[in-house]
Parts: structure tokens; C-alpha cells; sequence
């Protein structure tokens, strides 16, 4: 009986040590198992955390600006180019309702463009709903700066309209001219016939009157389509006193005394268009001046530029215009266009050269014209006998 005792016993130990043995074998591949199920937690993270850093390095990296909303409106996350549109940053927002950014927001639209007086620019705006799972999350926005856009388009507009009315002035300036040139054939007839007589101040303001007509003719051809200068060789002194002969008649009428010290130096370029700029310049002194004025019409030549000066003794430019008048259709006169200063400057730019202005109020005026090397020579190295 005693011994049936010990050997039940002895079994019952056999079986806890091979229940201990496989509890061990158990524990010991549970705990590889674990250590398996870390490693790769770990290393999953580590390829999240690779890809989180990836895809915001990806959004940081974007021009647009990027706002992430959550389901009340509040900001959850921000992009450098957000952050940079609405000079705030991302700690300081986060959080915070997206009024905190004064931006004209309509969550109501999933596109739209709209002009932001505040910072003066014009964005288009997308906005994309965020679900997680069946419930609403929040918005994502996507704003872009579109002005320069938008400006590019307006200016291709204008200059579609400006085209098509350059088109529409060039042909009415053509059909204008063919009976002008005759005008201007008779009246210079009248003027030579009437000379001496008691009629000759009347022939001579018809003459100038069709003078000037010509020549805003002229300035509204070339605004309208400008053309490429020749390149011909010619004597400036000769187009000067051409220019200056043209408009005798309103410089007669207005007794302006015009003296003329022009170097004998000759130009490589186009000669009517210079000879436009430099008529446009003297109109522009002669309106300058009461009767009785003086232009002087001058050439200096320095530091490898030739300068052709016209200086007025009228009444000076203020200040507060001098920077705008080149500007096309500025003028301070009732009569004027604002096309003749803006056309010169447009004439002399395409010979390479430049127009500079010194004036004193109540002294008077100089344009000062100033002609590249490049285009310049002197006459004993260079001889023409023509200029047209």
C-alpha cells in the first residue's frame, strides 16, 4: 500500500517536470515570439517615422501654402510657405482658430479665387474635405499665389486691345496723311506767295498748324506700330537744321529765337526717327515758353559720348512731375497728347542712347540727348552726302 503510494507520487512528479519542461519551452518561444513582435514595432515605427519625415519634408518643401484645420476650425498644422504668407508661426497657431490668420476663407467652396485687399494679392484657394473613417476630420487648404498670373493675363489682354487699336489708329494715320501731305504742299506754296504781305502771320499759322498736325500724325504712327530703325550713316548738324526749318512757322508765330552750335559729327542709325525725337523735344520747348523765348540746340562731346543739348528759357519743370513725364499720355497741357516726350525717349532707346532732363523752375530746361560711342563718328573720318 506504502509502496503504490510512492509510485503514484513518482508519477505525479514525472508529470510536473514535463508540464514545467513544456511551460519552459513555451515561455522561451512566447518570449522570442515578443521579442520578434518588438523588433518589428521598432522597426515599423522607424519606417513611419522615416515616412512621416518624408512627407512633411514634402509639404514644407511646397511653394503653395498648406493649412490643416481640424473639425472646429482650429489649426492643426502649417506649412514654411503658410507660415511665410501670413507671417505667423506654426507653434504660435497651432491650436488657434484659423480667423487668427485674416484670411478670406470660405469653407463653404471647394475651389475658389479671391483678391486679398489686405496683402494686395490675388490667390486661388482649394479645399479638400478630410474624413477619418465615417466621421468628418477637418479641411485641408491649399492656397496659391496667382497675381503674377493674374498679371500676366491682364497684360496680355492689353495688349491684344492695344494691338488692335495700333491697327485701327495705324490706318486712319495712313488714310490722314494723303490729303495732309497736300495740305501741307499748298500751304507752304501760300506761305512763300503771302511772305512780305500783310496775310503772311495768317499763312504762317495755317503752315504751322499743319506742321503740327503732321507731326502728332507722326507720333501717333509710331506709337501705334514702332518701327526698326534703319541703320544709315548721316550728319546730325544737317538733320538739326532740317528739323529746326520744319517748325519755323510756329516758332515765327510764337517769336522764339532758336540759335543752333551743332559739331559736325555724323550718326549711324535712323534719321527721320531722330529727326521725330529731336522735332518732339523742340514742340515740347516752344509749348514751354511765352513769346519771345529762346531754344539753343547744342553738341558737346565727352568721355565718348556724344550729347545734343536743347535748352529752353521757359518756365522749368516741377519737381513733383519729373518722373513721369516720359510717361505716355501724361501732359500738362490742355492740348497736349503726352505722346512727343514718351515717343522721343522710345526713338533714342533704340539707338542705344538716353534721354536725361535738368530743369529749374522759372530757369528754364535742358534735354540733354545723350548718343552711345558705338554710333558716333566725326565727320573728317567719316563723309555723307546723305541723310534719308
Amino acid at each position: 500500500m506504502e509502496k503504490e503510494k510512492i509510485e503514484k507520487l513518482n508519477q505525479a512528479f514525472s508529470q510536473f517536470n514535463r508540464a514545467s519542461e513544456l511551460l519552459q519551452q513555451y515561455y522561451t518561444r512566447l518570449e522570442e515570439h515578443v521579442r520578434y513582435l518588438t523588433e518589428e514595432l521598432q522597426r515599423k515605427n522607424r519606417e513611419l517615422e522615416t515616412a512621416l519625415g518624408f512627407l512633411d519634408s514634402v509639404i514644407q518643401g511646397i511653394d503653395e501654402a498648406i493649412v490643416v484645420l481640424d473639425n472646429r476650425k482650429e489649426i492643426i498644422m502649417t506649412n514654411r510657405a503658410s507660415e511665410r504668407l501670413f507671417n505667423v508661426d506654426a507653434q504660435s497657431v497651432r491650436g488657434k482658430s484659423v480667423d487668427i490668420l485674416r484670411f478670406p476663407l470660405d469653407l463653404s467652396k471647394s475651389s475658389y479665387t479671391v483678391e486679398d485687399r489686405e496683402r494686395e494679392r490675388v490667390f486661388s484657394v482649394s479645399i479638400s474635405q478630410v474624413s477619418n473613417r465615417d466621421d468628418f476630420a477637418g479641411y485641408v487648404l491649399l492656397i496659391k499665389d496667382i497675381t503674377a498670373m493674374k498679371e500676366k493675363e491682364a497684360e496680355d489682354s492689353r495688349n491684344k486691345r492695344l494691338m488692335a487699336m495700333g491697327e485701327m489708329m495705324a490706318s486712319i494715320v495712313h488714310e490722314l496723311r494723303n490729303p495732309l501731305c497736300s495740305i501741307e504742299l499748298y500751304s507752304s506754296m501760300l506761305y512763300r506767295e503771302l511772305k512780305g504781305t500783310s496775310y503772311e502771320a495768317i499763312a504762317r499759322g495755317v503752315s504751322g498748324g499743319v506742321q503740327n498736325l503732321n507731326n502728332f500724325l507722326s507720333n501717333m504712327l509710331y506709337f501705334a506700330k514702332p518701327r526698326i530703325p534703319k541703320n544709315t550713316l548721316f550728319r546730325i548738324d544737317a538733320i538739326v537744321e532740317e528739323t529746326i526749318s520744319m517748325i519755323s512757322p510756329v516758332v515765327q508765330t510764337r517769336e522764339i529765337s532758336v540759335h543752333q552750335d551743332v559739331g559736325p559729327f555724323c550718326l549711324q542709325g535712323d534719321p527721320g526717327l531722330l529727326k521725330q525725337a529731336i522735332m518732339n523735344i523742340l514742340l515740347n520747348a516752344v509749348q514751354a515758353m511765352e513769346s519771345g523765348g529762346e531754344i539753343r540746340v547744342f553738341t558737346e562731346f565727352t568721355e565718348g559720348y556724344l550729347r545734343l543739348n536743347i535748352k529752353d528759357s521757359g518756365k522749368g519743370i516741377d519737381r513733383t512731375i519729373m518722373d513721369r513725364i516720359f510717361d505716355p499720355f501724361f501732359s500738362t497741357k490742355e492740348e497736349g497728347t503726352g505722346l512727343g516726350l514718351s515717343i522721343a525717349l522710345r526713338i533714342m532707346q533704340s539707338h542705344g542712347g538716353s534721354i536725361s532732363i535738368k530743369s529749374t523752375p522759372g530757369q528754364g530746361t535742358v534735354f540733354i540727348l545723350q548718343f552711345p560711342e558705338k554710333i558716333t563718328r566725326r565727320v573728317s573720318n567719316y563723309v555723307t552726302d546723305s541723310y534719308s
